[in-house]
C-alpha cells in the first residue's frame, strides 16, 4: 500500500516537472519559423530574421511601447521613426526589424535597419524607400542609447510597462504573469549589460546620421580585444551590385570590401554582419538561418539602385535637367580621370588605394589590425567551425563603384562632404560644419540638401574638427577648369 502511494506520487511529481519543463521551453525557447514572404526578396530583406532575436530580440509587447513611456530619450516625438526609420504606412514594423517567436514574439534588429534609405525630390514630396541604401538618415547609434535609458529608468518597472501594454493589448492571464515575472524582467537586466557593453562608444565622437562604427563593436565584444580608443565612424555602405566585390579586377587584384578592404569574401561579409547583430552559432546551424542568409547574399549580388532622376530628357526647366552636350563632356572627362577607380573596367577599381595617396581621414585604417583580422580568420568556440578566411589589415581605403551615386552623399569613407560640387573643390574650400540627416536630394550640387533650417531641425550637424571627421585628400578633379567640373558634375549626378 504504501509502495503504491509512493509510486503513485513518484508519477505525479515527474508529470509536474514534465509540464514545467514544457512550460519553460514554451515560454522561453520554443522557436517558430517566419513566413517567407511570398518570395518578396525586398520584403524578406527588410523584416526577415537573422537569427538573433534569442540574444538581441526584445518581447514584442515592450517595445511596441517602450517609445510611448521614453519618448524623452528619443530625437523627436514620432516614436522609432524619429531614429530615421522607414515606417510604411499600416506596417507593423519600421524597416530594419524582423519580429519572431523564440518563446515569445520578440523584435529584433536585421541587416536593413542600417542599409536603408530614403529620398525626396521636393520638400513637399514624401519619402520614397531605397532597398538596401545607403542608411541616410538612420541614428544607428540612437537606437541601443535609448534603450540603454530606457533601461536605467526607475520607470521601467512591471507596473508601468504592464498598464502601458493593457491599454493597448488584452493579454492572457497567463502571459501577464510571463511578462510580469520573466520577460520584463530579463530585458531591464539586457538593457543594463547592452549599455555596459557600448559604453566605450560615449568616449569617442558620436557616430551621427548615417554611420556607424562597425568594426569596434567586434574587437570589443566579439573577438575580445581590449578597448584601444580608436575611431572606425564611417557611413553606412548600400549593398547594390555587389557581384562588382567578386573576383579580380581588370588588374587581375582581389576585389575588396568594407571602405577599407578588410575582406575578400561577400559570402563572409554578409555571414558576420549577422554574428555582429547577435546570431549564435546554434542558430547559424539552422537550415532555416542559413537559407534566409544564402538569398540575401543572392539578392544583394544584383539589386540595382534607382535610377538617377538627373537627366537630359527632363524639361530644361526642370531642377533635374542636365544638357546633353555638357552630359557628354562630362562622361568623358569621367573616363579620363575617375573610370580607371571606379567604373567595374577600371584596373583599380574595389581596390585599396594607399592612404598616403588618397589622403584621406585615417582613423579607420588605424582602427582595423592585423591581430583583429587574425583573430576574426580563426573565430569560433569549442565545435564552432565559421571558416572564416577573407580577413586582413590594409593600409588605404577601397576605390568604390560609383552606382547610385546620387544617392550615396555625404562622401567619402567618413562622409565628411556634403556634396558631389564639394567633392570637386579642394579640401581647404569643402564645408567645416553642415547636417547629415536631411533627405531632401541637393538638384543643384548633386547629394542630399545640408544646411538651412529644415537641414538643421532634422539632422546632426557634422564637424570636420573632430577626430575621424577629416574632410582632406581626395583631390582628383580638383583642379580641373571650373567648366569642366560643371561638366564632370553634371554627369556624376546621373550615375
Amino acid at each position: 500500500m504504501f509502495k503504491s502511494k509512493l509510486v503513485r506520487r513518484l508519477l505525479a511529481l515527474a508529470l509536474v516537472l514534465v509540464l514545467l519543463a514544457v512550460g519553460i521551453w514554451m515560454i522561453a525557447f520554443r522557436t517558430v519559423a517566419q513566413s517567407d514572404f511570398g518570395g518578396d526578396m525586398a520584403a524578406e530583406f527588410n523584416h526577415g530574421s537573422i537569427g538573433n532575436e534569442g540574444a538581441q530580440g526584445i518581447p514584442y509587447w515592450i517595445w511596441r511601447v517602450l517609445p510611448t513611456l521614453f519618448n524623452d530619450y528619443l530625437p523627436g516625438p514620432s516614436g522609432y521613426s524619429s531614429l530615421g526609420l522607414f515606417w510604411a504606412p499600416g506596417a507593423e514594423l519600421p524597416v530594419g526589424f524582423s519580429k519572431k517567436v523564440v518563446g515569445t514574439e520578440r523584435v529584433s534588429i536585421n541587416c536593413a535597419f542600417c542599409h536603408q534609405g530614403s529620398y525626396r525630390l521636393s520638400p513637399e514630396g514624401l519619402p520614397r524607400l531605397v532597398v538596401a541604401g545607403p542608411g541616410n538618415r538612420v541614428a544607428v547609434q540612437g537606437y541601443p542609447r535609448f534603450l540603454a535609458q530606457a533601461g536605467a529608468d526607475p520607470r521601467f518597472n512591471a507596473d508601468t510597462l504592464m498598464d502601458a501594454i493593457t491599454l493597448i493589448y488584452d493579454m492572457p492571464w497567463w502571459q501577464r504573469l510571463t511578462y510580469r515575472y520573466l520577460f520584463i524582467p530579463a530585458t531591464k537586466r539586457a538593457l543594463r549589460q547592452q549599455a555596459m557593453a557600448f559604453a566605450w562608444s560615449d568616449a569617442n565622437p558620436d557616430w551621427l546620421r548615417g554611420r556607424i562604427d562597425p568594426f569596434n563593436p567586434v574587437k570589443y565584444g566579439i573577438l575580445r580585444m581590449g578597448n584601444d580608443g580608436t575611431i572606425g565612424n564611417s557611413d553606412m555602405m548600400p549593398l547594390w551590385r555587389q557581384d562588382l566585390a567578386e573576383g579580380e579586377n581588370a588588374a587581375g587584384q582581389a576585389r575588396s570590401l568594407h571602405w577599407d578592404g578588410l575582406s575578400t569574401s561577400l559570402h563572409e561579409v554578409v555571414v558576420t554582419g549577422a554574428v555582429g547583430d547577435g546570431m549564435s552559432w546554434r542558430n547559424y546551424r539552422r537550415a532555416s538561418v542559413r537559407e534566409r542568409l544564402g538569398r540575401i547574399e543572392d539578392y544583394v549580388r544584383r539589386l540595382e539602385p534607382p535610377p538617377s532622376p538627373f537627366s537630359s530628357e527632363r524639361p530644361a526647366d526642370d531642377p533635374f535637367h542636365v544638357d546633353a552636350g555638357v552630359l557628354a563632356r562630362g562622361g568623358a572627362l569621367y573616363g579620363q580621370h575617375c573610370a580607371d577607380c571606379h567604373s567595374p573596367q577600371g584596373s583599380r577599381f574595389r581596390t585599396v588605394i594607399p592612404i598616403e595617396e588618397v589622403g584621406t581621414d585615417r582613423h579607420r585604417v588605424d582602427m582595423w589590425t592585423t591581430e583583429a583580422a587574425e583573430r576574426y580568420n580563426g573565430y569560433g568556440g569549442k565545435g564552432e567551425d565559421w571558416g572564416f578566411s577573407g580577413f586582413r589589415d590594409v593600409d588605404g581605403y577601397v576605390a568604390v563603384p560609383h552606382i547610385g551615386l546620387w544617392l550615396r552623399g555625404p562622401y567619402l569613407h567618413n562622409g565628411s562632404v556634403p556634396t558631389l560640387r564639394d567633392m570637386l573643390r579642394p579640401p581647404a574650400k569643402r564645408p567645416r560644419l553642415f547636417y547629415r540627416g536631411y533627405d531632401l536630394i541637393n538638384a543643384a550640387d548633386g547629394g542630399f540638401v545640408s544646411s538651412g533650417p529644415e537641414a538643421e531641425r532634422v539632422g546632426d550637424a557634422y564637424d570636420t574638427t573632430l577626430p575621424g571627421n577629416d574632410n582632406t585628400g581626395h583631390r582628383y578633379g580638383t583642379e580641373l577648369p571650373d567648366t569642366d567640373k560643371e561638366a564632370l558634375l553634371a554627369y556624376l549626378k546621373t550615375l
